[in-house]
């Protein structure tokens, strides 16, 4: 049974800054709130500070030896932290160094915590268990996740700890063990007030941690869905198929999983985690394909997968609703204008998995495809395979495009103002259809509409493809209200 609770920590830098922070933080769907002493400048007002906290207190005062930010001795680090015991605090976090000078008080839980900023150690369900050894009620350990398989060496040392245990693994590739931590047995799952006020790397917001994650009502049995690429922060898919999750009562969950090789993802979390699909960004896409043996026409004409799906026997079934989404968003597009495709000329920006997609789709409406894309050589051995032609990059402007498809991350934020084609490409009655979808309307789309071209933006595509994987996965439509703003 998950018991985690959500922890809330209050990082500022004077008394003043977390007094304001704990009354933002009444609001905030947390059960505990952390006071980082270590983080203010001044000499903390700790028992004004328990008194304003609207829940139990944490109270901890980080060493920078273990990461934290306090100045001054272990005398006065030691003296801090009894002064918050006597005050009230429910918790108090401390290190091994000190944790042994604390003594005990009725009504206060000891936890002795160690960090690791540097990678997860091959032997960390041993140290968990040394740790369990020293002066505390609890422990806590905190590593540095350098691959999808460090989160399961978290889960596993929590499983051999003797002690109520808090674990995870810090760093973006660490965010598994946040949010399942509760479900392998965290006693507390850590989320910040908001962006920007994290106390650790890869920390998600509280409200972000109860409300899109669910984290207190995720068990091991529960599904783990993700997007599986490198980089994947900028994407907003966990928030989409996350709130779909919630309004159908699904068990289940949508994380952001950075990975540099998507065999290794597979091969070191599914072992224990319930993995049952995922979808796939750059720079996997034509790997997807190859770890399937059982594929897709789209996925098979593209030569890449946007979507992976678990099946029954364990294998995996690809996909490419990158390819359904364009054939539908530029048919509806071309009816809407009257615009015959058949033999019309397309052009394909990229070399990369969605470019695959994308052009495919387009040559399935009758459109005769050319790629351009910045390395010549994976350009031209892509348009190959795929029997497209191929351009130069730098002339690609100078065609007679009826269709201009972005497949590249030109123009994403924050680099809003970069576009992939240049304006004087444009021509009415053009269609100029982008993947990019942060922002919605980008410079590319801008130009396009000012020469008079009709556009396709990229959540119009990026709307299609999820709700494409989400149909694939769990069999039922993606509620429309999980796209609201």
């Amino acid at each position: 049974m998950n018991k985690g609770k959500i922890c809330l920590p209050i990082v500022a830098e004077s008394n003043r800054e977390a007094l304001s922070a704990l009354e933002r933080a009444r609001r905030e769907p947390a059960d505990l709130h952390e006071l980082r002493l270590d983080w203010l400048c001044e000499r903390p007002e700790v028992p004004a500070l328990i008194r304003a906290s609207s829940r139990p207190v944490v109270a901890t005062c980080r060493s920078r030896e273990q990461g934290g930010r306090f100045r001054g001795g272990t005398e006065e680090r030691l003296a801090l932290l009894r002064l918050a015991m006597a005050s009230g605090a429910a918790y108090v976090d401390a290190e091994t160094d000190v944790v042994g000078g604390l003594g005990k008080r009725e009504g206060t839980t000891v936890i002795a915590s160690w960090h690791d900023f540097s990678g997860t150690p091959a032997d960390l369900p041993r140290r968990a268990r040394e740790l369990a050894g020293a002066p505390g009620d609890w422990v806590k350990f905190a590593v540095t996740a350098e691959t999808p398989g460090d989160n399961l060496k978290v889960f596993a040392a929590l499983a051999g700890c003797p002690k109520p245990a808090v674990g995870l693994a810090m760093g973006e590739m660490g965010l598994l063990s946040r949010i399942l931590g509760p479900a392998f047995g965290s006693r507390l799952a850590f989320g910040g007030l908001s962006r920007g006020l994290e106390s650790a790397p890869g920390q998600p917001t509280a409200r972000e941690l109860a409300e899109l994650y669910r984290v207190r009502e995720l068990t091991r049995d529960s599904a783990v869905y993700g997007l599986a690429g490198n980089p994947v922060a900028q994407s907003s898919g966990y928030v989409f198929h996350n709130r779909a999750f919630a309004l159908l009562g699904i068990d289940a969950v949508y994380l952001s999983l950075l990975c540099r090789d998507l065999g290794t993802l597979i091969r070191e979390i599914v072992p224990e985690v319930n993995l049952r699909g995922l979808s796939v960004t750059l720079p996997h896409k034509p790997a997807a394909l190859e770890l399937a043996p059982r594929r897709s026409e789209p996925a098979r004409l593209s030569g890449a997968a946007n979507t992976l799906r678990r099946e029954r026997d364990g294998g995996w079934y690809a996909d490419n609703t990158d390819f359904s989404a364009t054939a539908e968003a530029v048919a509806e597009k071309a009816a809407a204008i009257g615009l015959n495709l058949a033999g019309a000329p397309a052009l394909v920006l990229g070399s990369g998995g969605a470019a695959r997609g994308m052009g495919a789709a387009l040559a399935s409406l009758g459109c005769r495809v050319t790629a351009a894309g910045r390395d010549p050589g994976k350009t031209a051995a892509m348009a190959k395979s795929l029997g497209w032609d191929s351009v130069a990059w730098d002339e690609a402007g100078s065609g007679d495009w009826v269709v201009v498809a972005n497949a590249t991350a030109v123009g994403m934020v924050p680099e809003v103002e970069r576009t992939p084609f240049p304006a004087a490409g444009w021509r009415p009655g053009r269609i100029a259809f982008d993947a990019v979808y942060n922002p919605r309307l980008t410079r590319f789309l801008r130009d396009a509409a000012a020469a008079g071209a009709e556009t396709i933006d990229g959540m119009d595509m990026f709307r299609r493809q999820a709700e494409g994987q989400f149909k694939l996965w769990t069999g039922r439509e993606m509620p429309g209200e999980s796209f609201a703003e």
